[in-house]
């Protein structure tokens, strides 16, 4: 019997507290030490999430309690890359036989082309943890999977390694970088920050009309 305890309160408590034990551990206060998982993504996102972060809403917290329940039961890998002063970070979801390193990625449609922010992530794997080739494994809430093998690429590693430069630098100078338009941004939860908008208002339905009209009378 529960008597006065809220159940739903309950439970939200439990999956917050299971979220913070599984999602990426990123040292936020530290600018010299940069995820890959950061560096990989919208340098703006990474940004906010340390500086001025908003809440996370439900249903990325079931995303994220689902992916990464899954890679807590795998021989996870830790490791990290040094570039100077700045300190690169992975976590690696499996590593086969001392040689292949392996991530998972739990998404709602199998891709025909792996998404670059995965391949970039998966080959900065291979370098923190010295190997040479990855496997990255689509798979769906089905079960559904496809897979992509990757081999240790210099030019994407530059590039990771830049770009965690750059928001390592914003960072220690408090400056908001620049915008990066893409296919995440209408499901970030800083896109308001990003992007003026205005909905229409309703009752406006002869717009399309008269602006036809107007480019029929030139």
């Amino acid at each position: 019997m529960l008597g006065d305890r809220n159940l739903r309160e309950i439970i939200e408590k439990t999956f917050d507290r299971l979220y913070q034990d599984l999602n990426v551990k990123v040292d936020r206060a530290n600018p010299d030490r940069i995820h890959a998982i950061e560096a990989a993504l919208c340098t703006r996102l990474a940004y906010y999430e340390r500086r001025d972060p908003l809440p996370v809403d439900n249903a990325t917290k079931m995303s994220i309690l689902l992916s990464h329940g899954m890679r807590k039961a795998l021989s996870n890998v830790r490791g990290e890359y040094k570039a100077d002063s700045l300190a690169l970070q992975v976590d690696a979801d499996m590593v086969i036989a001392d040689e292949f390193v392996v991530r998972f990625e739990v998404v709602p449609e199998l891709p025909e082309v792996p998404h670059p922010r995965h391949m970039l992530y998966l080959n900065a794997c291979l370098f923190a943890l010295g190997k040479q080739d990855g496997m990255l494994i689509y798979m769906t809430g089905d079960g559904k999977t496809t897979e992509f093998s990757i081999t240790r690429n210099n030019k994407m590693f530059e590039e990771i390694v830049r770009r965690a430069r750059v928001l390592s630098t914003l960072l220690k100078e408090n400056k908001v970088p620049i915008v990066e338009p893409s296919d995440l941004c209408t499901s970030c939860k800083y896109y308001s920050r990003c992007y003026a908008r205005e909905k229409v208002k309703e009752g406006s339905g002869d717009l399309l009309a008269d602006l036809f009209g107007k480019l029929k009378a030139k």
